[in-house]
């Protein structure tokens, strides 16, 4: 192909690549709203063997299960659901009588929704800026999106959240923990699709370094995709690892008491070789 007959790597790129940028510095190119991506994500959304951008259909049954058990949520309280992308979840929520609101930035994952979910509200917007008041009981935010926030728009998001909620309402979320960075991939890696693949609609080469920031709990996954036309885009996605010690004071610090931890949002119980963390926490 031509990627590889004529594209000469220079050590620059890999420079960059090994390079590890400022704490979560982000990178010029789009990720979660690139038209493209966008679609790449819905597929892997609506996988029902994988758990990619979604789990898988049986267990988010257990977590919408679970979540309404454990607030004892009745018919007509109001949910939000931030980052609801295609609708999995506010879908089996509205099912159960909830008035539920979902939030993406999305628009092809909310296209989706819609089509498919005709009782839930869907709004297309970041959550970042979220400017509803005293609206909601819940609002949850589901799979980790809490953990690509950096420290300041983390502390925006709950703001605005806490806004958000009526008095004593809750938030429900997951994140990771240190314990899932230790069990995943080497720390570089490569890859060539001939054809479509998952960054580009052409063929192209991955190059993947992770990086990690002990001191804050984080790591990077960063890529430079390089395209058969030699043109060279990098990705950046920062995840901030939390256990339940290191969330209580982030969550005290924005009017949030944090009422149990568990090993997921399925309710099992939280353990030190836990890779996820499943946290309830209440408007003070």
């Amino acid at each position: 192909m031509n990627l590889i007959q004529n594209q000469c790597l220079q050590l620059d790129l890999l420079a960059r690549l090994g390079a590890k940028p400022p704490y979560f510095e982000p990178s010029a190119a789009l990720f979660w709203d690139d038209p493209y991506i966008a679609q790449q994500m819905l597929k892997a959304h609506l996988d029902p063997n994988v758990d990619a951008a979604s789990r898988k259909p049986e267990t988010i049954d257990k977590i919408v299960q679970w979540i309404s058990t454990r607030l004892g949520l009745q018919a007509g309280a109001r949910l939000l659901d931030l980052g609801c992308g295609p609708g999995l979840y506010t879908r089996r929520f509205a099912e159960r009588g909830l008035i539920v609101t979902g939030m993406d930035m999305s628009e092809n994952s909310l296209r989706y929704a819609r089509e498919h979910d005709t009782q839930t509200t869907y709004l297309h917007a970041n959550y970042v800026h979220l400017a509803e008041e005293n609206a909601f009981e819940v609002v949850t935010l589901i799979y980790g999106d809490f953990c690509v926030l950096n420290d300041a728009n983390r502390d925006k998001v709950l703001q605005n959240i806490a806004r958000a909620l009526r008095p004593g309402g809750y938030f429900v979320f997951d994140v990771t923990t240190p314990r899932h960075r230790d069990n995943q991939k080497s720390p570089s890696n490569w890859y060539i699709s001939t054809g479509a693949g998952f960054w580009k609609p052409t063929p192209h080469l991955v190059l993947t370094q992770y990086h990690t920031y002990p001191e804050q709990d984080t790591g990077l996954d960063q890529y430079l995709v390089i395209e058969d036309s030699g043109a060279v885009t990098e990705y950046r996605v920062w995840t901030h690892n939390y256990t339940p010690e290191t969330i209580a004071p982030v969550l005290a610090a924005q009017g949030f008491d944090l009422l149990d931890s568990y090993g997921d949002l399925t309710g099992i119980p939280y353990m030190p070789t836990s890779e996820w963390a499943g946290f309830v926490a209440r408007k003070v």
